[in-house]
């Protein structure tokens, strides 16, 4: 698996991943795979979807004998997920594109796509026809970007040295301006990083993240964005900004451009891979390099107060702070097996799938849980979550406990109760989140293995037929999928050696054969068993 970038349960319920050459696009409510494309003639390193149903890939199209970047050749090649055939392919020149988007918050078009073209040039393309609309160059290398969701003439380029903020972005024409650039101190370099170990109290932690921003250029001794893994606009706030790195997350509040919120990982936790930002809550889903997935929601009424020893401000900053709520299990991660990315259900924002390494799609989706307690008795260090008491005016119902988890803003009403809330409820249910696996799709083993398919059909099976395909892999086990659904039926554990062939003896049974590796003498042992599907 090379990336995957696109939408579980989205706006088709469709998740779709590069995997080598070939882009694999996955129905996330069963773990099949409906579509294969096939198009490319190296790796897939980005895939994209669109609201209108199309995807769209940048191809590295690489000389495998000269292994050589600045050879290769690079493509957008859109695609027609219904019918599998490539609707155009657009190409600037033979250097990497960084990023890319759909323009998906206009009318004009849907089928405008934003491209980083390096080293310093954002295009605009008409995705349908392949025709560039326009071209704009800046003075810095571009390493991502990311539009405001509240204002669609706002967009924020991400920079080796800085954040360059546009404020006249528009499809019909290139922007005027070069934009406003600032400057931003990696947390390594700053007193941020410490933030945690120097429990000072909150007002002085806040002070020492104010310096982050600046419009001055920082010192030599300064690290630049380079270690930045992603910039974002908060969906849930507006003028709320994120920078992720492999140990942080800053939060930017862009009216007072001030940091004023540090997600820091211990130097034991596991570092960061990429963050999805929620816009029912102010939630942040995080992908760490375990492969184990989290769920951060913002603590409300967070602000910081006053040491016994220092005077209170009169202009008291407000730090927003993310609780832990739920994390997934994590994999088991090797030299060859690790997680590469995460996607998010952009509608419901409550479910989550992994891509991993070697070709495992895992489907995690959150559930809420009532605990039972009463709103004046809890005790925590977090501030609890509470179910909604109604959803569009109507209240739940005499025998429910809770509403059904249809969403993220359905399950989780806030932190803490308003007034009026207090004054109609004397009881709210606070509930809990957990991940729940739903979904498992796993690749083919590395090879050698075994491939065999049951029994043809014929009249006198016709009742009880079903097409089924046994797949005898290297890792002492026997997968079974059934070819009509392409959902994988059963997984065996038959032999502790290497496999060396199957065949079936009926539509219930086969016979696996394997042998182990040569002792000293040369001599191995020869395993022979007969496997019953129905009961394993």
């Amino acid at each position: 698996v090379d990336d995957a970038l696109c939408s579980p349960r989205g706006w088709q319920g469709l998740i779709a991943y590069g995997c080598h050459s070939l882009v694999l696009v996955v129905d996330a409510n069963s773990a099949q795979t409906l579509q294969v494309l096939e198009r490319h003639k190296a790796s897939v390193v980005k895939v994209r979807c669109s609201c209108a149903g199309c995807l769209y890939f940048p191809l590295k199209v690489l000389d495998l004998k000269l292994q050589s970047l600045t050879l290769g050749e690079w493509k957008i090649i859109v695609w027609d997920v219904a019918t599998g055939a490539a609707r155009c392919e657009i190409q600037e020149h033979s250097k990497p594109i960084q990023d890319m988007q759909w323009l998906w918050n206009q009318d004009a078009s849907r089928d405008l796509l934003l491209a980083v073209h390096p080293p310093n040039y954002i295009v605009l393309w008409n995705a349908d026809t392949g025709t560039k609309l326009w071209k704009k160059s800046y003075a810095e290398n571009i390493l991502s970007f990311s539009f405001d969701p509240f204002d669609p003439s706002h967009l924020a380029l991400l920079t080796s040295e800085g954040i360059v903020f546009i404020s006249d972005f528009s499809p019909s024409k290139a922007p005027a301006s070069s934009g406003k650039k600032v400057y931003i101190s990696s947390p390594h370099s700053s007193p941020s990083h410490n933030k945690l170990a120097a429990a000072t109290g909150a007002k002085k932690a806040l002070d020492k993240v104010k310096i982050l921003i600046s419009n001055e250029k920082p010192s030599a001794e300064s690290v630049t964005l380079n270690d930045c893994l992603q910039l974002s606009y908060l969906p849930s706030k507006r003028n709320y900004m994120l920078l992720l790195y492999p140990r942080e997350i800053l939060i930017l509040d862009l009216e007072v451009n001030q940091t004023v919120g540090v997600i820091a990982i211990e130097r034991t936790g596991v570092p960061f891979i990429q963050v999805i930002p929620c816009f029912q809550r102010d939630g942040l889903f995080c992908l760490h390099e375990n492969g184990c997935i989290t769920l951060r929601v913002r603590r409300s009424n967070c602000s910081f107060t006053a040491t016994p020893n220092e005077e209170p401000d009169p202009e008291p900053a407000q730090e927003l702070v993310y609780d832990l709520r739920s994390q997934c299990d994590a994999i088991r991660v090797t030299k060859t097996v690790r997680p590469f990315s995460m996607v998010c259900c952009p509608v419901n924002e409550n479910a989550a799938a992994l891509i991993v390494s070697d070709g495992r799609v895992m489907i995690w989706e959150l559930k809420s849980c009532i605990s039972g307690r009463n709103v004046r008795n809890s005790s925590s260090s977090a501030s609890p979550l509470y179910s909604p008491v109604s959803f569009c005016g109507i209240p739940v119902g005499a025998f429910q406990n809770k509403l059904p988890d249809l969403s993220l803003d359905n399950m989780i009403a806030g932190q803490g109760a308003s007034p009026g809330e207090e004054l109609r409820n004397s009881f709210l249910q606070e509930v809990h989140l957990k991940f729940l696996l739903t979904g498992l799709l796993s690749g083919l083993p590395l090879p050698p293995f075994a491939i065999r398919m049951c029994p043809p059909l014929t009249t006198k099976n016709i009742k009880q037929y079903e097409p089924i395909l046994a797949v005898g892999e290297c890792l002492q086990q026997n997968s079974e999928a059934s070819n009509n659904s392409n959902i994988l039926v059963d997984m065996l554990h038959v032999f502790p050696p290497d496999h060396r062939g199957i065949e079936w003896v009926s539509l219930t049974g086969f016979i696996s054969f394997a042998t182990s590796t040569p002792n000293n003498l040369g001599l191995v042992r020869n395993e022979l068993q007969l496997v019953d599907l129905p009961t394993g």
